[in-house]
């Protein structure tokens, strides 16, 4: 129940990267599955809740608007620096910021009446630390919902993307080339979701949920991936200048053959496991 600690996920400073656009562009969506996730957790009125891997506070501000007091925490300051920004822009007085490892919480045990961690604990190193961490810090009876994707292969659009970035890497710079995209991600799978969270919760359920992340023209889909996928930031960032526009060249125009003569849009589905804290 780990990924790799070498992983450059399981690290603060691709998060960084990204958090400027992720806070402008992504925020849209994700605050239609973190929607779902508050109508699955329940949380009885007032009760405290956490934000785990917050991001820039798209569920924690939701649930602020609901009037629960929230403490949301990321590993990255430059999503917390985000959430900061927003919290004072928009004045609120519900959420509490912090810099910190969600894998050792610095909150006592028994404190929360709701738990949620989107789409950032399936990164963690130490995945069974994130799930221990969720369950010591809720009150019994409270339930905690963790957000995962699907298969790579469950979305087309991204699939298409991922073929069209190995091939030309590996064309560009030989057979050690990264292989973004090869390896599964861990959650991906509704038995894999709720063996994992069963190790620490009860009466899991998991449910599957999809979105779409529409734009206003097929132009700007592979430019906004390439803003807001930490991993496609950071390949920018190692990659020599040459051989990230022979990607991102290849990346768009698989993105166009997928998308077709459709809308500029790409339906990401994802899971929604929830557990009871026994």
């Amino acid at each position: 129940m780990s990924n790799p600690p070498s992983s450059p996920l399981t690290t603060p400073m691709p998060w960084d990267l990204v958090a400027p656009a992720y806070a402008e562009e992504i925020v849209p969506v994700f605050e239609q599955f973190a929607a779902d996730a508050f109508r699955l957790a329940a949380p009885a009125p007032g009760a405290r809740v956490v934000d785990v891997a917050c991001g820039p506070g798209t569920l924690a501000f939701l649930a602020a608007d609901a009037g629960h007091p929230v403490d949301a925490l990321d590993f990255s300051p430059q999503m917390i620096e985000r959430l900061a920004a927003r919290k004072g822009a928009i004045g609120d007085t519900h959420v509490t910021p912090h810099v910190g490892d969600g894998q050792a919480l610095p909150y006592a045990d028994a404190t929360f009446g709701a738990a949620f961690s989107m789409f950032g604990l399936m990164f963690f190193p130490d995945r069974a630390a994130g799930f221990r961490e969720l369950r010591r810090v809720l009150v019994p009876g409270a339930r905690a919902v963790v957000s995962s994707w699907t298969r790579l292969e469950d979305n087309p659009v991204l699939a298409a993307m991922f073929g069209a970035l190995r091939e030309t890497l590996s064309r560009v710079l030989g057979p050690n080339a990264p292989k973004p995209g090869s390896s599964e991600m861990p959650l991906v799978t509704e038995d894999l979701c709720r063996t994992e969270m069963s190790a620490y919760f009860s009466d899991v359920e998991v449910h599957p949920i999809a979105h779409t992340q529409t734009l206003a023209s097929v132009d700007d889909v592979w430019p906004s991936f390439a803003r807001t996928m930490a991993p496609l930031a950071l390949m920018k960032k190692n990659l020599p200048a040459p051989a990230w526009a022979a990607v991102s060249d290849a990346a768009d125009a698989a993105i166009r053959k997928a998308i077709g003569d459709g809308p500029p849009s790409a339906t990401l589905p994802a899971w929604l496991t929830v557990g009871v804290a026994r």
